[in-house]
This record gives structure tokens, C-alpha cells and sequence, in this order.
């Protein structure tokens, strides 16, 4: 019997000890800190859909090829092809029997829309439309040609901006950061306007600035485009 127990505390030592680094061993890699880097970039659009809607200045009867041909000639002076623009919709009051009672005045309307590179072409040619013609002229949407490459700059920047953020963190304490454990990209809610659009409700880490952008007169006329990147990585401590 008590060569049983011997043989049996022989066995258990070697057990325990096992465990025993291995609750060490994960104590040890266990240590990690979380952070979150964030980075953002505000760029001037280069491409802008507007729509253009024009109106008949007089109450006179008149055809909405008047409007045609007034912003045809204003396309002409600046140098804009006449096929970028896209007819979109008439509106005039009691159609049919505008049509037919001829002598019956209304201020038809026509919408245009307009697909611009602004790299190419500019604004000038609202200018020279003249302001009795103009009914409204807004801006659709706007982006530019190189988003996509810019949301991986900022995602990039994102990522290392949590690691510079962990090294700062750790060095102040006598720590140095390990090997990443995990990244995490955040998704914001669908209907956070910071997120693609500019707004004013968060801060970044990070503010980058647009590659090769240089100030224009289209940076007031424009909304700017601010792309805002999240990233959440957990660290090893070393």
C-alpha cells in the first residue's frame, strides 16, 4: 500500500509542475494591451454630378428649346462637350393643354443633368447662364477619382497609428509592445455622417493630408469629401 502511495506522489509531482508552467506560460502571453488608432483625410472633390433646371423667363409662350440653346452656348464658351449633358425631365403645368391652347401662358421647366470632371472642366460655365434662365442648379453628388486609393491610405495610417499609440502607452510604464494579436476594423452605423462625409462629431488620431491637392476656388463650392478610418488592435506586452 505504501509503495502504492510512493509511486502515486512520483507521478503527481511531474502533473502539477506541468501545470503549473503552463498557467505561467499563459499568464506570461496573456498580458496584452487594446488599443484604438483612427485616421481621417479631407479631400476636394473631382467629380461632381450637378442638375440644372431652367426655366422660361417670360410668361410669353415659348419652347423649351430656348433653354437648349441656352445652355448650349454657355457649353460652348468654356469649352464643355454637349453630350456630357443629360436631358432629364420637362415640366410644364397642364401638358396637353398647353399644347393645344397655345395662347395659354406657363413657365415650362427643363432638368438637365451633368456629369463633370472637375480636372478638366470647371464651374465658369454657370456664369454665363443668365439668371433669368435659372430655376436651380444644385449638386447631386460629388466624389473623386482616386477615393478608393485614398480609403487605403487612411486605413493604413489607421493601423499604424494604434501601434505608435500602444508604444507610446507601454514605454511609459517601462513596457515594449510584442506581435499583434488581433485587428479589428470598426464599422461605424449606417447612418453616422462622419463616416464618408464631412461632420464635426469625433476626432482622429491622425489628420492626413491630400496627396497632390492644392487650394482652389472649387474647395468652397464643393462639399469636401472627409474619409475616417477606426482600427482596433490588440498587442502582445512583451
Amino acid at each position: 500500500m505504501k509503495s502504492k502511495l510512493r509511486i502515486m506522489k512520483k507521478l503527481l509531482f511531474p502533473v502539477v509542475l506541468l501545470i503549473t508552467l503552463v498557467a505561467c506560460s499563459q499568464e506570461k502571453t496573456n498580458r496584452f494591451i487594446e488599443v484604438t488608432g483612427s485616421a481621417e483625410m479631407t479631400i476636394v472633390p473631382d467629380v461632381v454630378e450637378l442638375e440644372i433646371v431652367l426655366v422660361n423667363p417670360s410668361s410669353l409662350k415659348s419652347s423649351t428649346e430656348n433653354l437648349d440653346k441656352e445652355i448650349y452656348a454657355a457649353f460652348e464658351k468654356n469649352g464643355i462637350p454637349v453630350s456630357l449633358l443629360m436631358f432629364s425631365e420637362i415640366n410644364s403645368p397642364y401638358y396637353w393643354y398647353y399644347q393645344w391652347w397655345w395662347n395659354k401662358s406657363y413657365n415650362n421647366t427643363k432638368t438637365y443633368k451633368l456629369k463633370l470632371d472637375c480636372k478638366e472642366y470647371n464651374l465658369d460655365f454657370i456664369k454665363d447662364i443668365k439668371p433669368e434662365y435659372i430655376n436651380n442648379i444644385r449638386i447631386v453628388s460629388s466624389t473623386h477619382s482616386k477615393v478608393t486609393d485614398y480609403r487605403s491610405e487612411v486605413k493604413v495610417q489607421a493601423m499604424i497609428t494604434a501601434k505608435d499609440k500602444a508604444n507610446l502607452l507601454l514605454s511609459s510604464i517601462g513596457e515594449e509592445v510584442g506581435a499583434v494579436l488581433e485587428i479589428t476594423e470598426i464599422v461605424p452605423a449606417a447612418n453616422d455622417p462622419y463616416w464618408y462625409y464631412g461632420g464635426n462629431s469625433l476626432t482622429s488620431n491622425c489628420v492626413m493630408p491630400q496627396s497632390g491637392y492644392s487650394s482652389s476656388e472649387y474647395e468652397t463650392i464643393l462639399p469636401s469629401i472627409k474619409l475616417r478610418y477606426e482600427i482596433k488592435a490588440k498587442f502582445e506586452i512583451k
